[in-house]
C-alpha cells in the first residue's frame, strides 16, 4: 500500500514529522502521493530545513511576515497546487521555520499541511532535548520516525543524534549495540517518540529504511514491539521513503486466538493432553503463537479446562491470557465466540488457530500478519491446491459476523461468505497445516514428516 494509505490520511490532516531517519524523504514521500490524487499541499517546517530540490518543482513563499506567507501561499496553491512556506533563508542554504502556531492558518488554505517538526542533523535515531520537538497544536497526526539503519550499530554518532540523551532513556550505556527492541522502546516513551504530542493528535509511528531483507525483518520486529505496549501508539507504519515502488505495511495490534476447547473424542483420550516430541499439543499451539508477532495470546479451553491449564505452566508470559467456554458442548462456533467476545477492544485483526497441528510455528502465523499489514485485507487465509486451510486471520470489521457464529462451525463460514474480499496465501507445503484428528493423523503426519517432506 502507499504511505498515505498506510498513515490513514482523512481531509484537513495536519501532520508533523518528528524523530530521526528519514523525515524529510518521508514527507515528501507523501508529498507526492498526494500530490497524484489532486491534493493541494503546504509544506513547511518549525525548525531548519533545507528547501526541496529545485527539479521537484515547489515554490518557494519565504517570508518574515506571516501575512505575507499567507498570500504567497494562496497563490501559490492556486497555480501550483502545492506551496514550501518558511520565514527566512540561512547561509548555509536551509530554511528557517515559522512559528508553530502560524500553522493554523497555512492549514486552513491546504487539503493537507505536511511539517517536520523536529532535526537530527541528518542520524538515524535521536532522543529530543528539552526544547524539542516543535509540534504545532494543530497537529491531527503526529508521525515519530526511527531509522532502521540504527539496528546493529553502537550507540554513539554517527548513528545516533543526542546519544546521551537515548542513553538516559533507554537505561543503557552509550556505545551498546542498537537492537529493535531499543528502537520499539525509544518511539513509545514519552521522552522519545512521543515527547510534546498534542492531546487531541492521532500518532503513527514509522520505521523508515526497510529497504533490506535484515532491515524489512528488524522494521516488523519494532512494530509488533511497539504494539504490543498498549499505549497510545496504535499504528506502526514500515517502509522504505527514498524506494518509490516499496509497499509500506501497516501494522496494528493483533491477538492469536488458539481454539483448544473441544473434547476430540475420534482421538481417544484428552487429545491435547498428547505429546508430540515430548510436549503436549497444546503447549506446542500456544508456543508457536507466542513465537509470532502478534501481540496478545487468547486459549479459549472447555473440555477438561482444568487439566488442559497446567499444561501451560512453563509458558509465562504476560502476553498469555485464557478464557473457560462453559458452552463447549455446542462445538466450534462457541470457542469463536468466547474468544471474540474476549478480544480487547483496541484489536485490530485476530488469527484463529487450531490447538492441534503440531507443525505449525509462528512463522505461518507471521505470514498471515505480514500480508494483512500489506494489503489491508478483512481476510488472510493460506490456501494449498485451491483448498483453505488454518489458521485463518480476520479483521476488528468481521468480528460481529464471527460472533454471530452457531453449531459445529468456525471461521470457515465467514470465509466463503466474505469469499471475494479475502487475500489468498498460496503454500507449497502442507505439513504446517495438517491438524490432528486421530492417533492415525499423529502417526501419518509424523512419517511424513520424517521423510523428509517437513519444511
Amino acid at each position: 500500500m502507499q504511505l498515505v494509505e498506510a498513515l490513514g490520511l482523512g481531509p484537513g490532516e495536519v501532520v508533523a514529522f518528528v524523530g530521526a531517519g528519514g523525515k524529510t524523504s518521508a514527507l515528501y514521500r507523501l508529498a507526492h502521493e498526494l500530490l497524484a490524487q489532486s491534493k493541494r499541499i503546504v509544506a513547511t517546517t518549525t525548525t531548519h530545513m533545507y528547501p526541496p530540490a529545485p527539479e521537484a518543482g515547489w515554490p518557494l513563499v519565504v517570508a518574515e511576515d506571516a501575512k505575507a506567507r499567507l498570500r504567497g501561499a494562496e497563490w501559490a496553491l492556486a497555480e501550483h497546487g502545492r506551496a514550501f512556506v518558511a520565514a527566512t533563508a540561512e547561509p548555509d542554504g536551509r530554511l528557517v521555520g515559522i512559528p508553530p502556531h502560524d500553522v493554523e492558518g497555512l492549514s486552513a488554505l491546504a487539503d493537507v499541511t505536511l511539517v517536520e517538526a523536529d532535526g537530527a542533523r541528518g542520524r538515524w535515531l535521536k532522543a529530543p532535548a528539552l526544547h524539542e520537538p516543535v509540534i504545532p497544536e494543530s497537529s491531527t497526526l503526529v508521525v515519530p520516525v526511527a531509522g532502521l539503519q540504527a539496528v546493529g550499530q553502537p550507540l554513539d554518532p554517527p548513528a545516533v543524534h543526542r546519544p546521551e540523551r537515548v542513553a538516559s532513556v533507554l537505561q543503557c550505556p552509550r556505545g551498546s549495540r542498537i537492537s529493535a527492541d531499543m528502537v520499539a522502546r525509544l518511539l513509545r516513551d514519552e521522552r522519545g517518540g512521543l515527547r510534546g504530542i498534542p492531546a487531541q493528535a492521532r500518532v503513527v509511528a514509522l520505521c523508515n529504511q526497510a529497504d533490506s531483507p535484515n532491515r524489512l525483518v528488524a522494521g516488523r520486529r519494532v512494530a509488533a514491539l511497539v504494539l504490543r505496549a498498549w499505549g497510545r501508539t496504535r499504528q506502526v507504519v514500515v517502509g522504505a521513503a527514498q524506494t518509490p515502488a516499496f509497499e509500506w505495511e501497516r501494522w496494528e495490534p493483533s491477538t492469536v486466538v488458539v481454539l483448544a476447547a473441544g473434547a476430540g473424542e475420534r482421538y481417544g483420550g484428552l487429545k491435547l493432553a498428547h505429546e508430540w516430541e515430548g510436549r503436549p499439543l497444546l503447549w506446542r499451539a500456544v508456543s508457536a503463537a507466542l513465537s509470532s508477532l502478534a501481540g496478545e495470546v487468547l486459549v479459549v479451553l472447555g473440555y477438561q479446562a482444568d487439566r488442559l491449564a497446567p499444561l501451560l505452566a512453563d509458558c509465562s508470559s504476560q502476553r498469555l491470557r485464557q478464557v473457560v467456554n462453559q458452552g463447549w458442548e455446542e462445538g466450534l462456533a462457541s470457542s469463536v465466540r468466547a474468544g471474540v467476545g474476549a478480544l480487547p477492544e483496541g484489536v485490530s485483526a485476530a488469527v484463529l488457530c487450531n490447538a492441534d497441528q503440531p507443525l505449525l510455528s509462528g512463522s505461518e502465523i507471521d505470514a498471515l500478519l505480514i500480508h494483512h499489514a500489506a494489503t489491508g485485507a478483512p481476510i488472510v487465509a493460506p490456501r494449498y491446491r485451491g483448498e483453505l486451510r488454518s489458521p485463518v486471520l480476520f479483521a476488528r470489521r468481521l468480528f460481529p459476523q464471527l460472533a454471530a457464529l452457531t453449531g459445529d462451525v468456525g471461521g470457515r463460514v465467514v470465509v466463503e461468505r466474505f469469499r471475494d474480499e479475502v487475500a489468498w496465501l498460496e503454500v507449497f507445503d502442507p505439513l504446517p497445516y495438517e491438524d490432528v484428528d486421530t492417533q492415525a493423523d499423529h502417526l501419518r503426519l509424523r512419517r511424513g514428516r520424517d521423510n523428509g517432506q517437513e519444511r
